[in-house]
């Protein structure tokens, strides 16, 4: 039913009773019939369109326009860091601003006043009486004359407010400013590409692959190896720059600091030198081991170990590494995914990709590759290199 269906009903009973007034007193005056027609107490409101949708339709452009002008935390987050570990999500929650609280507190005072004034307008409508009432003359009365310099000047108000808040919040995102973020997540050999790639697509890649993008491989191989459609693809990276990756890794392992290190650099170096002389499956055997004795050194307990040692297939990501901070997580990710279960007994197929576990349990020239070699020589590199910058940096702060 209409609001016109709903008028008429309430003019039945009134005219009822004016055609019997009629028949009963036919002295009685136009006049007369009109005082005794009461309209309801609420019908004056009935005429108006809803006020608070008046308000809301009035307000929304405004609001919008905050939201545009101000970069909201979670669009900001997805394109900075995306699925990045939850450590640095909680950090950044707490050191920046909640957005969409923001704009509804700096918007609720002026919101309130309008809804209180119309409300107080709309109260003190009175009730009437009439002889008469055109109806369809009203079918589009809107909002009073009388109320629109009232909401000009709230939202002449909200708009200087908003230009105030726009101005002193630029600063906090001048692209400069999110340009040097993403580098400072980026891993050192990726951040003069920050232009190129963000620190969420690093850890994307990570999350899936045994291939690591921590200090090694330089730049430009790292972003083909990104840009790859699929396995085969990567893959066929790591074969076409064989000799640039061999020199990346030879240049941040000859630079570790052995004291800092240990032992452990020397039987690398050692299988860098067996597979420049062209005996890769030696290097491979070589560097699998050793990464095995490296990660005892970071993780001596066996349960926690596991973590990190037994990936199951089609795992999500442990949250010992989901809690680690960016860039360690970027080193532990790919040598989890070469952790990848594999058991020879329940007649599992030697992968042709990197595993430990094959090259261990399953050796054959299908594990045994030029393209192995030099990605388990990639991980030791990358483990490697973040230990040694991590100690360094240890060793910085004591002194």
């Amino acid at each position: 039913m209409t609001h016109d269906d709903d008028r008429e009903d309430d003019l039945k009973p009134a005219q009822e009773r004016e055609r019997n007034s009629e028949s009963e007193q036919d002295g009685d005056s136009a006049a007369d019939v009109g005082a005794r027609l009461r309209l309801p107490p609420r019908f004056a409101q009935s005429l108006m369109p809803s006020m608070d949708a008046a308000v809301a339709k009035m307000v929304a452009p405004i609001r919008e326009q905050m939201k545009a002008m101000i970069p909201g935390t979670s669009a900001y987050a997805r394109d900075i860091m995306g699925p990045l570990n939850r450590r640095l999500q909680e950090q950044m929650k707490s050191a920046l601003p909640d957005y969409d609280v923001l704009v509804k507190n700096a918007l609720e005072p002026y919101n309130e006043r309008v809804q209180s004034q119309v409300a107080s307008i709309v109260a003190s409508l009175p009730t009437f009486t009439a002889p008469m009432i055109d109806f369809p003359a009203l079918k589009g009365v809107g909002v009073s004359p009388a109320i629109e310099p009232m909401l000009k000047q709230i939202a002449s108000q909200q708009a200087a407010m908003l230009e105030g808040l726009r101005g002193s919040l630029k600063p906090l995102f001048d692209p400069q400013m999110l340009r040097g973020f993403n580098r400072a997540l980026l891993p050192p050999n990726l951040r003069s590409h920050a232009d190129e790639i963000k620190a969420y697509q690093v850890h994307e890649f990570l999350e899936q692959e045994g291939i690591p993008l921590y200090l090694v491989p330089r730049g430009r191989t790292a972003l083909r190896l990104l840009r790859a459609q699929d396995r085969s693809g990567r893959r066929r990276v790591l074969g076409d720059c064989y000799e640039s990756i061999t020199d990346d890794c030879a240049t941040v392992l000859e630079q570790a600091n052995r004291d800092v290190v240990g032992d452990e650099l020397k039987f690398v170096l050692d299988g860098l030198g067996a597979m420049r002389s062209g005996h890769f499956r030696s290097a491979q055997a070589m560097f699998t081991v050793t990464l095995d004795t490296i990660i005892y050194r970071f993780y001596p307990d066996q349960a926690a170990r596991r973590l990190i040692t037994n990936r199951k297939k089609g795992a999500d990501v442990p949250a010992a590494i989901d809690e680690m901070g960016v860039h360690e997580a970027m080193v532990w990710l790919p040598i989890w995914n070469a952790h990848e279960q594999f058991w020879k007994h329940k007649g599992d197929k030697v992968p042709n990709y990197y595993s430990r576990h094959a090259s261990v349990h399953g050796v054959s020239s299908r594990q045994f590759s030029k393209r192995n070699c030099i990605q388990v020589l990639m991980l030791i590199t990358s483990l490697i290199g973040y230990a040694d910058r991590l100690m360094s940096s240890a060793g910085r702060a004591r002194a």
